[in-house]
């Protein structure tokens, strides 16, 4: 194992690999006795299909449920006993299992880690109870007008197979079929080292925490296959779609397309264009034009979801279904002035004290720091990305950020556009 250490940077992040090939970042910070430690493992909703959508995020979630050491109840009393934070659960790409506990209890933390990550025995007890809660919110999930108007874009902006069309949590009619056989299949198929991370943040010596590492997770041989490839889908159709939510006096508009990657090079001049247009202050642009000035929403914002593929771009609001068209008027304005005349020098004056000024806050805790380290590793940006984040933020020009959004954000009427609410004319 040989070790690198990035030059300059304003956290000292090293990385190093496990002899099975699991890299472990981290950064070592004594000014208080917590550590923030995670594994993150290439077993997430990707390999769902539309029959077993949910699939991911079940396992993931009951991997803490038992395992061949320890029952549920046992792994429950070690975290009480230390006082820990501890949980699993899984995403678009990743299974994070998470412990954040204090220097004396690292060596529990990171037996439990390796412990529920490679010897998960998914009880039927436990895993009907937690099948039982998932379904339950999926059902208040088809009830609410905001996760059914997500649920209809995705499936409209993305076609049948592709990894970012299907809801990570699944749905009613495939998470209630999943047996504790289905999650032990899963997990034999697609938990493994190939590709997996590790994250440490806090009050350790960064080879010691290698070290136990090492011996709680080096020797783990198990293949997993690579993750599908997310490819850029093709453009849908624009089009409309309102869905009835019987007994709703909100509806819920999503407004938008398929978006960019992590790695596109208008990433930061296309962020910093949806963060003055939905995100700054009071929600950007869309929130002091269509909810202050002319009152048509009770929230608005927009939303760049750049992953490892091209996520979606939305703009989203809760308007009353009375000025349901006059909102999406003024979003139509407010888009096509944003695409038409780009955006003023104090708007990204404003944009990168903000972009900036967050990370140095998120940096202030072990959460915050574990966070920006996984998210160098997953997106490969490199040890120094701290160092150069501020000068890729503070060299953006208008020009360059008026260009993305030029290129980069759909016409109105090239949108696809999703109403969730009450059937229109009501209240």
């Amino acid at each position: 194992m040989s070790a690198t250490t990035a030059p300059r940077t304003r956290l000292q992040i090293r990385r190093t690999t496990l002899s099975n090939g699991i890299a472990v970042i981290g950064s070592e910070n004594h000014t208080h006795e917590s550590v923030v430690l995670r594994l993150n493992l290439r077993a997430g909703a990707t390999y769902d299909t539309p029959e077993n959508a949910g699939l991911a995020s079940l396992t993931a979630s009951g991997l803490t449920r038992g395992t061949r050491r320890r029952t549920y109840e046992a792994i429950n009393e070690a975290v009480d006993a230390a006082g820990m934070g501890f949980g699993a659960g899984g995403g678009r790409h990743l299974v994070s299992i998470s412990a954040r506990c204090l220097r004396e209890d690292l060596g529990l933390a990171i037996d439990l880690i390796a412990d529920v990550a490679r010897h998960p025995v998914f009880p039927e007890r436990e895993i009907a109870e937690l099948r039982g809660q998932v379904v339950t919110r999926l059902r208040q999930a088809d009830n609410d007008t905001g996760a059914v108007a997500d649920r209809e874009f995705r499936e409209l902006i993305y076609p049948v197979g592709h990894p970012y069309r299907l809801r990570i949590s699944g749905y009613q009619d495939t998470v209630s079929r999943f047996t504790p056989e289905d999650l032990e299949r899963f997990h034999a198929s697609f938990y493994g080292p190939t590709g997996a991370f590790c994250v440490v943040a806090g009050h350790v010596d960064f080879e010691h925490v290698v070290a136990q590492l090492e011996g709680a997770l080096g020797d783990w041989r198990a293949t997993n296959p690579p993750e599908p490839p997310v490819g850029a889908p093709p453009g849908p159709a624009p089009q409309q779609r309102e869905v009835e939510v019987p007994g709703k006096t909100q509806s819920d508009l999503v407004v938008g397309a398929p978006g960019i990657a992590r790695n596109d090079p208008d990433y930061y001049a296309l962020r910093m264009a949806n963060l003055i247009l939905g995100r700054l202050g009071f929600m950007g642009r869309l929130g002091e034009a269509v909810r202050d000035a002319k009152g048509l929403a009770y929230g608005i914002h927009s939303d760049l979801e750049a992953n490892a593929g091209p996520g979606p771009w939305s703009i989203r609001a809760g308007v009353n279904p009375a000025n349901v068209d006059t909102a999406l008027d003024a979003i139509a304005d407010e888009l096509r002035h944003l695409r038409r005349e780009g955006v003023t020098g104090d708007e990204l004056l404003r944009g990168q004290r903000f972009s900036t000024g967050v990370l140095v806050l998120q940096l202030e805790t072990n959460d915050g720091v574990a966070g920006v380290i996984q998210e160098i590793e997953f997106f490969n940006l490199g040890l120094d990305y701290l160092d150069r984040y501020p000068e890729i933020i503070n060299r953006l020009t208008r020009e360059q950020v008026g260009a993305a959004a030029a290129r980069r954000l759909p016409a109105y009427e090239e949108t696809v556009r999703v109403i969730a609410g009450p059937p229109r004319g009501t209240s």
